[in-house]
């Protein structure tokens, strides 16, 4: 008959070992967590009021063309449509915030181009809007603070169209015009220059000596990229 092998005593468990190695583990895990602050809480909760948060977006007029986004990939699907389309960095906002100036400059992510003017109003909804959202939502914002007695919209004759440098010639209904956004008067005083930003309008309407262009946007699609959260 075939000698039957030993079987191998099982060695007992060393439970202090490793209790020993599970407490370096998670003694490890929080002095990482500590040399991160509190900012990585905001990637479990929901934003808070306060919080700081770095977001991608697009701003769209009423017909659906986006007039300023951070998205490479927008702004290449609409100039294959000959569109042009600010191109900004992303931003970060306070959770909640209301800035105190009528017009917010936005950079251009390159250099040479004069800052995007975006609207108090425009800000504080996106600033409100990502409140209760968390890290990677993409949220729909609509712009619904434009009183209808004031539209933001502007009706211009063919002679003040041309001296924004409009072409009244060739111009067409939904065609996109630069305006200039001034903090300070157009006019320079003892040769200081105004601080001029651009803000895309479109051609609204058109009648035989006035042309409308409305400055006035419809919504923003806004992307929680990260968040820090402040407590």
């Amino acid at each position: 008959m075939a000698q039957q092998k030993k079987k191998k005593k099982a060695e007992p468990v060393n439970w202090t070992k490793i209790g020993a190695i599970s407490i370096a583990v998670l003694f490890a895990a929080m002095m990482a967590l500590s040399l991160l602050g509190t900012g990585w809480i905001g990637g479990l909760r929901a934003i808070q009021p306060g919080d700081g948060v770095v977001i991608d977006y697009t701003l769209y007029n009423d017909d659906g063309i986006p007039v300023l986004t951070t998205s490479d990939q927008v702004m290449a699907d609409a100039e294959r449509d000959n569109i042009f389309v600010y191109l900004s960095g992303p931003i970060q906002v306070t959770a909640g915030y209301a800035p105190a100036d009528d017009t917010i400059a936005i950079p251009h992510r390159y250099a040479g181009i004069s800052p995007f003017a975006l609207f108090r109003t425009e800000f504080k909804a996106i600033a409100d809007s990502v409140i209760g959202h968390r890290e990677r939502d993409r949220i729909t914002v609509p712009f619904t603070f434009e009183d209808p007695d004031s539209p933001l919209a502007r009706e211009m004759t063919f002679d003040q169209f041309k001296e924004i440098g409009g072409d009244i010639e060739t111009v067409q209904i939904g065609e996109l015009v630069p305006l200039g956004f001034a903090d300070s008067p157009t006019i320079a005083l003892d040769g200081v220059e105004p601080d001029v930003k651009t803000r895309f309008a479109y051609v609204m309407a058109m009648t035989d000596d006035t042309i409308t262009l409305r400055y006035g946007y419809s919504h923003a699609v806004v992307t929680i990229h990260s968040v820090r959260a402040v407590s």
